[in-house]
């Protein structure tokens, strides 16, 4: 299955509702929702966030990559698994 952006978005919306367990609907979570101001995310949500995107997308995500940067919103880690992912 060829990985694009609204695919990526998606799951990574589907890893905070449903594994991470947040109290937030995934319609309440817009592509560019602040990970950590809107939707609510704490420093272990990120660390929980880290580790299923590296298990969902077989990616490794370097500590040097675990940055308000790449996580702020699903848009901006979408874009850094895209790269990730060579695609």
């Amino acid at each position: 299955m060829k990985m694009d952006t609204p695919i990526i978005i998606d799951r990574i919306k589907e890893i905070i509702t449903e594994r991470i367990g947040l109290d937030i609907e995934r319609e309440d979570i817009t592509d560019d929702s602040g990970l950590a101001s809107m939707v609510g995310l704490d420093s272990i949500g990120f660390i929980e966030l880290r580790f299923q995107c590296e298990e969902e997308f077989n990616i490794k995500v370097e500590d040097k990559d675990f940055s308000p940067a790449n996580f702020y919103s699903c848009q901006t880690l979408s874009h850094f698994i895209m790269n990730k992912l060579g695609v």
